[in-house]
């Protein structure tokens, strides 16, 4: 029994460390048609206002549980009817990450601001965006005997001291600057889209150890997405979001088929995301007038199955357009 609760204190701290390495905007929601603008302020593509709510609840085998949550208000400003003139545009965010026993609580705060401009007279725009943004990290590991400095092959080093600071509660934060550009076309009969961003461009320190090795990397990004409209209003949609700092990655993409059902104003949508080397999330989505609510369910594919822990995993989206 003893062996069971440090096998299960270490994987509990392993994980929560994970979060907290995770920067501001990591928010791995999979439905990246949604997260376009946390991503890159530049890709505000339409003038129309939208509300996007994002809730995501993830269990490892028992052992750690947490939510994921995210709000965010986009809207676009002046130029005219679609198509007509520039526009300005305007994005408002917050999020959450909250383990059980409040072990992890991550907050994000963003404002992002964007102008795009007409390339002739055919839809298509150039664009170009920056966003503030202020994130705040907390862990507490209360006793938990679990970081790898008191291990060896054998097992618990018995007196060891952690030289990890994070083993007497840690916390940080710091205020980053992001910015981007996007070229995008809009029409009767789709729309596509296509941006890069930099996000930490001021590379903030991520500890008050104020030295380089406690600097967030820089990270780079790369948008797309393609959405082909029917004379029926049946849609086929494709998006990706590509994410590089430092050695890592993380990267999503998602396609969608919607179907317009006859006499209503709305349909049905079946959909694919997929979280690089991470998870598959089928999922399904309802559209009536302006409202779209989705749901999704992670399958998890990632190596933490070769350590025989299961994870699961729901996502439930809603938008609103006006």
């Amino acid at each position: 029994m003893k062996n069971f609760y440090i096998i299960r204190n270490f994987l509990l701290a392993l994980l929560c460390m994970a979060g907290t390495r995770s920067s501001a905007q990591e928010i791995n929601f999979s439905r990246a048609q949604d997260m376009t603008t946390w991503y890159n302020p530049a890709l505000k593509t339409e003038q129309k206002r939208s509300v996007k709510l994002n809730y995501r609840n993830i269990n490892y085998d028992g052992l750690i549980a947490y939510n994921s949550t995210s709000a965010m208000f986009d809207m676009g400003i002046g130029g005219g009817e679609e198509g007509s003139g520039g526009f300005l545009g305007l994005s408002i965010g917050a999020a959450s990450d909250k383990s059980n026993q409040d072990v992890l609580n991550n907050t994000l705060g963003l404002l992002g601001i964007s102008y795009a401009v007409p390339l002739g007279g055919n839809g298509i725009y150039i664009a170009a965006g920056a966003q503030g943004s202020y994130f705040q990290s907390r862990l507490k590991t209360g006793s938990m005997i679990a970081f790898g400095d008191q291990y060896d092959q054998y097992g618990p080093i018995e007196g060891s001291v952690s030289n990890d600071a994070l083993a007497a509660g840690w916390s940080y934060n710091y205020f980053s600057m992001n910015a981007g550009l996007s070229v995008f076309g809009n029409s009767t009969s789709g729309n596509w889209y296509i941006g890069t961003s930099v996000m930490n461009a001021n590379r903030p320190f991520a500890n008050e150890i104020k030295t380089e090795d406690f600097r967030q990397h820089r990270r780079l990004g790369i948008q797309a997405g393609y959405k082909f409209i029917t004379p029926e209003k049946d849609e086929c949609a494709f998006n990706s979001s590509l994410n590089w700092q430092g050695k890592a990655y993380k990267h999503f993409f998602n396609g969608v088929y919607f179907k317009q059902l006859k006499g209503i104003d709305g349909g049905i949508g079946i959909g694919m995301g997929y979280r690089y080397d991470d998870a598959l999330v089928p999922s399904v989505e309802l559209r009536y007038d302006k409202a779209i609510i989705a749901l999704g369910y992670d399958v998890n594919i990632s190596s933490i199955n070769a350590a025989a822990v299961r994870r699961n995993g729901m996502e439930l989206a809603l938008r609103f357009d006006f």
